[in-house]
């Protein structure tokens, strides 16, 4: 039902947002313990007009409390609103946050098999038929799509000049440190753009940060490069497979990888 989601919602949002929404909430349905289905469910029902999230996001808080994600929804709301007050409070929830997981490698490793089985994973004429890689890239894209526009409340919450003020200043320097603990790479350069702004310029923190950055960039790029240059795709991307099932952060994929290739881990 959540690989259904996935290649209804990559074949057309507007079409078949829908229909999308109805399969992931099936799938929540038949698995309320799994957070990443329910993480799915609540990205697509702020997507779909007239879905009411609040009761998705009271799940997702009571199932993975320490995880700020689970406060986005609110601080987009409040921010709608033009409820200052409302923001403040959400941010400092979030700014109390251990971590800032979007269940991504989990959910990779566990919709891309049933999504290769799908006519979206061999839609592409290919001289050598990749429809395990293909799917891997369409959820990938998918969940990249999702997760981006769900960021934008938190970077609209500690802009330039709301940081201005003492107290929001504090609890951005917390949020980036949560966003930095994140289990994929895109969250976690977040936290470290955010981190990065609110450093002193030319302080050693501020100089820390920007050696993480370079990391990290260095890292994705450097693994990203490995798995291209694949010439048996389909047995690489099973492989990536097992090790997005083994290991919860993307980040220590591209590690393994690195390390499998031979490849420095540092720039």
């Amino acid at each position: 039902m959540a690989a259904t989601a996935v290649a209804l919602w990559g074949a057309s949002p507007v079409t078949n947002g829908s229909q999308a929404l109805s399969q992931i909430q099936k799938a929540a349905q038949a698995a309320p313990e799994r957070p990443e289905i329910l993480w799915l469910h609540l990205r697509l029902c702020t997507e779909v007009p007239g879905c009411e999230p609040q009761p998705i996001e009271a799940r997702l808080r009571k199932l993975d409390p320490d995880n700020g994600a689970v406060w986005i929804g609110p601080l987009a709301r409040a921010q709608a609103r033009g409820d200052a007050r409302a923001e403040a409070q959400i941010l400092d929830m979030m700014s109390q946050a251990a971590d800032f997981n979007i269940y991504w490698t989990t959910t990779v490793a566990r919709l891309t098999p049933a999504v290769s089985r799908m006519p979206i994973a061999t839609s592409t004429a290919q001289a050598v038929p990749t429809p395990l890689t293909n799917a891997m890239n369409v959820t990938i894209g998918w969940l990249s799509a999702l997760a981006i526009p769900a960021l934008r409340p938190v970077t609209a919450a500690c802009d330039e000049q709301d940081v201005r003020e003492p107290e929001t200043r504090v609890r951005c320097e917390r949020v980036a440190k949560a966003l930095q603990n994140s289990d994929t790479a895109l969250v976690e350069g977040l936290g470290l753009g955010l981190a990065q702004r609110l450093a002193i310029p030319d302080s050693a923190a501020a100089m820390q940060v920007t050696d993480k950055i370079q990391t990290l960039r260095h890292q994705n790029q450097a693994a990203g490069a490995v798995v291209a240059a694949q010439v048996e795709k389909e047995k690489f991307s099973e492989q990536m497979l097992k090790l997005m099932d083994q290991l919860k952060k993307e980040q220590d994929v591209s590690r393994a990888i690195l390390r499998w290739a031979g490849q420095p881990l540092t720039p």
